[in-house]
């Protein structure tokens, strides 16, 4: 296209997918902030609330979830320091951060 107003297609699909905003109102992490978090991701965090130490296949089961939407959350969440990742016996245990409960408090 040789109009300089058109639009490049990839980097309307990738702007339409980012999920991380940053102009939010809540500090997860170092320097970062969101408003929004992919569905199962909230599904997750919202599901650890209250919560001690939670294994990840309890909460595949209970949420109906499968290991891959599970592992792509937790992978979100972990790197917005939301959640811990603690290895437990032979499954893995989620803890909410002390960031990941002021997020929760601030979607409430």
């Amino acid at each position: 296209m040789s109009r300089e107003s058109s639009a490049d297609p990839f980097s309307t699909f990738l702007n339409a997918t980012n999920h991380q905003i940053s102009h939010g109102s809540l500090p997860v992490g170092p320097d970062r902030y969101t408003d929004a978090l992919p569905p199962v991701a909230m599904l997750l965090i919202r599901a650890l609330d209250g919560r001690p130490r939670t294994a990840v296949g309890e909460l595949r089961i209970e949420l109906g979830l499968t290991t891959l939407q599970i592992a792509e959350a937790v992978e979100v969440l972990r790197r917005l320091s939301l959640v811990e990742v603690v290895a437990g016996g032979g499954d893995e245990v989620l803890e909410l951060t002390s960031s990941g409960q002021d997020f929760v408090d601030g979607t409430r």
